[in-house]
């Protein structure tokens, strides 16, 4: 494969590893800003030394190590893999744990190559094939993603007594507005990565005609929104919270109820 620090600005990279951090500057030890699964798409802003300087499929900018990314090894009209479960795991010979590759992620994506009985064969973004059980996935046709909105609440529960991680993407750890982005995009939806931005976009909805899946938003911090949550129905809702993790909140839980600062809709317009 090409060497990165050879790639112009503006170019697509893609994310070779399970699970890449991207974090505020290019340095060990600064605050998280994101993750990127395997086969996701980040454009190269810029580098620095064994840094990319990158910004996500959902607009946001960052730094992430350079050996966590690769070029596309892949055509682009070919039918995509989405991984739908929390976790799946990646075989070099299917079904063979002495083969394992790595453990995937829900949301993760790679190209199909071939349909097996029990396993798809897969590229894997630096090159090489590697196989996935079909129970573990959703197959894209043409990277047209179909919009579930049924789903949403369901994928959100997947979570549930996964810790809190700042800007985590993921059951190993995940943030508030990190769950609802994963909801949304296991189902189609493209929603902007922090509760700030998808709080701009959307349908508001007022909060005595909230329906399941709708996005909840307080105000926890500074003025305006800084937490997120899915709307479960009953005066429910799914979110991470920093101490328990992803858990099951009452809307006129003491904390939240005096801090509900709206709700938005994102189907059906």
């Amino acid at each position: 494969m090409p060497d990165l620090r050879e790639v112009e600005v503006g170019t697509t990279v893609i994310t070779a590893v399970p699970v890449a951090d991207v974090l505020e500057k290019p340095e060990e030890g600064v605050p998280r800003t994101t993750q990127l699964l395997m086969g996701w798409p980040a454009q190269v802003l810029g580098m620095e030394a064994d840094w990319l300087h990158i910004q996500a499929a959902d607009g946001s900018p960052g730094w992430a190590k350079m050996d966590h990314f690769s070029l596309p090894p892949w055509p682009e009209q070919v039918s995509q893999i989405k991984i739908r479960r929390a976790t799946a795991e990646l075989y070099l010979i299917p079904g063979v744990t002495a083969k394992k590759l790595c453990t995937l992620f829900l949301g993760s994506q790679l190209y199909l190559l071939e349909q097996r009985e029990e396993y798809l064969k897969v590229v894997v973004p630096r090159g090489g094939t590697a196989f996935v059980h079909k129970e573990d996935v959703k197959i894209l046709e043409s990277n047209q993603l179909t919009k579930q909105k049924e789903g949403v609440l369901a994928t959100a529960g997947l979570f549930i007594g996964s810790p809190y991680l700042w800007g985590g993407m993921t059951v190993q750890g995940i943030d508030c507005s990190g769950l609802a982005y994963m909801a949304y995009f296991a189902n189609g939806y493209q929603l902007p990565r922090n509760a700030e931005d998808q709080f701009k976009v959307g349908k508001p909805v007022d909060k005595a005609d909230l329906q399941t899946g709708d996005l909840v938003f307080f105000s926890t911090i500074d003025p305006g929104p800084s937490h997120v949550g899915i709307y479960q129905g009953d005066g429910l809702f799914l979110n991470a919270r920093t101490k328990q993790g992803v858990t099951i909140t009452s809307l006129d839980d003491d904390f939240f109820a005096c801090r509900y600062l709206g709700a938005r809709r994102y189907f059906d317009f």
